[in-house]
Parts: C-alpha cells; sequence; structure tokens
C-alpha cells in the first residue's frame, strides 16, 4: 500500500465525506488512475462519484471514466429493481416465504441507493418450496446457473442474478455461525404477504459473520466496513449489544468485530489511526471487494496443514478439488439427490471440465504451488 498511501488516505477521506455529507478537502498530486483502480477494486466509485463529477480538478478523462461507470451501474440497478420486484411478486402469488439479505438491506442505510453497488440479489427463503422456486423462475426466463451448499443460484441476461438461500452458511467450512431463530426474530412486512425483514441485531451479527467468512477465506475489502458503519450509526442505539457480544464470543470472534467497528468509526469519522488499525485498514484495502482466488486457495491449504505438512497438504487440497465430498456433489448437483448411482459419472465429468478448462486448471495448480509456509 505504501506506493499508493496517498491515493488510499485520499479514497478514504472522500468515503468519509460521502457517507456524512461533508465538504470535501480537496489535495495536490493525486493519482486519479490509481484512485479510480482503488476505487474499482472496492466496488467503492458509485459512493465518490458526486463528489468527483464537479471537482475541477480532476482531469476530465477520469471524470469521464467514472461518470462511464456509475451511468452502467445506474442501469444496471434500475433493470435489477424491476426484475426483483417482480420476483417479490411472484414469491408473494405463489405464498413462498422469503428475506432479502447482504445488501438487499444496507442499500437502505446509504444517502442515495444507488451508492451502494450490488452483484447479485441474496435471498433467503422457506426450502421447503425449493422445487416451485427452481419451476418459477425458470417461467421467468431465469436458469439455474448453480447449486452450491448453501444456495441456488439463478442468471437472465443481461445482469440480473439471485442467489437464493437455504441456509446462511453451510457445514463444510469451519466457520458456521447457527442462526436458529432468525425467522421468529424477523418482521413481516407491511405490504408484501410472504416478505420478512430480518431484526436489527441479525443484521449486524449476519454482516459480521459474513464479513470474517471472507476476511479468513479470500480477504474483503473496505465497503464491509462502510455498510457496518452506516448500519451502527443509525441503529447501534437500539441494539441488543449483550445478545450480539454473545453471539461474537460463542464464535470466537469478539476481537475481529471490535477491531473492524473501531476501525470503521475511526476512518469515517476521520480519526487519526493507530499502528494496529493502519495494518488492518492496509490488509482491507490489498484484499479488494472480496478477496481473491489465490488467497482462498492459500489459507485452505494453509489450514489442512496444521494435521500434516504442507507438501501432504497441497497433495491433499488437489484430491479434494477433483473428487469433492459426496455431500458437495450432491449440492452441485441436485440430480444426485435422486439419483446416488451417477456419482461416479459426476466424478468423471467434473474431469472431463477440469481438462477442458485448461488454462483455469493450470492457474488453479500454479496457485497450489506457490503456497509457501509462512
Amino acid at each position: 500500500m505504501d506506493n499508493k498511501k496517498k491515493e488510499v488516505e485520499y479514497l478514504v477521506h472522500l468515503l468519509s465525506c460521502a457517507l456524512n455529507g461533508k465538504e470535501v478537502r480537496h489535495q495536490e498530486g493525486i493519482d486519479y488512475s490509481t484512485l479510480l483502480s482503488l476505487a474499482r477494486k472496492h466496488q467503492v466509485y458509485n459512493i465518490i462519484f458526486p463528489l468527483i463529477k464537479d471537482d475541477l480538478s480532476v482531469p476530465d478523462e477520469y471524470k469521464q471514466k467514472f461518470r462511464d461507470y456509475n451511468l452502467s451501474e445506474i442501469s444496471r440497478m434500475l433493470v435489477i429493481n424491476n426484475e426483483r420486484s417482480e420476483v417479490y411478486d411472484a414469491f408473494d402469488e405463489h405464498g413462498i416465504k422469503y428475506m432479502p439479505l447482504k445488501g438487499l438491506i444496507i442499500k437502505d442505510y446509504y444517502p442515495m441507493e444507488s451508492m451502494r453497488q450490488m452483484s447479485d440479489n441474496d435471498i433467503l427463503f422457506d426450502i421447503k418450496y425449493r422445487d416451485g422456486v427452481a419451476e418459477l423462475m425458470k417461467s421467468m426466463g431465469y436458469k439455474c446457473i448453480a447449486t452450491g451448499e448453501n444456495s441456488d443460484d439463478y442468471h437472465k441476461p443481461p445482469y440480473c442474478t439471485f442467489e437464493f438461500h437455504r441456509s446462511l452458511f453451510f457445514d463444510e467450512h469451519d466457520f458456521c455461525p447457527k442462526f436458529d431463530n432468525l425467522w421468529e426474530n424477523a418482521v413481516k412486512d407491511d405490504e408484501r404477504p410472504c416478505m420478512y425483514h430480518m431484526g436489527l441485531e441479525d443484521i449486524y451479527i449476519y454482516s459480521v459473520c459474513h464479513m470474517y467468512k471472507h476476511f479468513t477465506t479470500a480477504g474483503c475489502g473496505i465497503r464491509f466496513l462502510a455498510d457496518n458503519y452506516l448500519f451502527l450509526k443509525k441503529e447501534q442505539d437500539k441494539l441488543d449489544w449483550k445478545r450480539i457480544d454473545s453471539f461474537m464470543s460463542e464464535y470466537n470472534i469478539s476481537e475481529y468485530e471490535h477491531k473492524c467497528r473501531k476501525l470503521a468509526f475511526d476512518m469515517f469519522d476521520e480519526n487519526e489511526l493507530d499502528d494496529g488499525e493502519l495494518e488492518l485498514l492496509e490488509t482491507f484495502m490489498n484484499f479488494g471487494i472480496f478477496g481473491n482466488g489465490s488467497i482462498r486457495i492459500a489459507n485452505r491449504i494453509k489450514k489442512m496443514s496444521e494435521n500434516s505438512n504442507l507438501e501432504q497438504a497441497k497433495k491433499d487440497y488437489l484430491l479434494y478439488r477433483l473428487f469433492p465430498p459426496k455431500a458437495k456433489m450432491v449440492a452441485d448437483n441436485r440430480i444426485l439427490e435422486k439419483k446416488p448411482y451417477l456419482l461416479p459419472l459426476y466424478y468423471i465429468l467434473r474431469l472431463f471440465k477440469a481438462m477442458f478448462n485448461g488454462k483455469k486448471t493450470l492457474d488453479e495448480i500454479s496457485n497450489i504451488k506457490d503456497v509457501e509456509s509462512e
């Protein structure tokens, strides 16, 4: 981060001004190519665009790039909002209980909805309607592109994606917090008969847990901090902190939650950061919005090496990628739920897919080989 320290500091200042409605302190010598790259890497360019567009010190070339990205995102948002409304209508009509998650909640805490970019629509739903949802989405022009461990993902070109979550987390990973009373704590919507809104404590707990999952697997960026900052600025006095602290303690993330909360408030309130906060900020800045695959691979292998040596862990990870456990194969291929005898065939198909996606496979193998002990 050292070679772009000035741009990082200015990006944080712009975010603080945008989130809090403050006047910008303009800085000389900013490399706007680096600033734009950082804003895109962390998906926050829509947040700072209103401050960039009329700034005479910003070169027209980069002002236009910011404008183009912003307009593209707004166009995308309008289409997705319309599609989402139609999906909500369909769920209400068919009596399918559902609950918006993640950005669908947090976007309402931003000064303008257009500031909060979203890559997809995350919705928790009643799993007993899983087959009905599949038929419904198909009838609306969507194709199921993935059936993972805890969500079914549907896509309609050019850019509408829905992730329908059957649960918030899944058991395969070491970190799998349980939300036992999620629906009981939720509030039913006043207008939509089947929509439920997550309780305030659950919103914050889930947000922290989701951030922690990304942080410890592939990394995550500063937009998570902005999300929690805005939510807490409005809701922190209403929260049952005893319940929140108990949950964080149960899953051993109390220290992480405290450090991230303090960093978020010190950053966006523009207080001076101590050495620990600067180090944590640098980690967030280096990750990018959702981290990257090489970090995920390295973290997984190092975790596996705790029970063996690094070289053996690399071999075990490669074997896991080629031949995942039966539970994951079933989660990724729903036909195996009814026809488990096809499992060997799907392992063979997986190998062929890896061969035909040669570059991607070779890149992953290279990342595995590059993992080094600390």
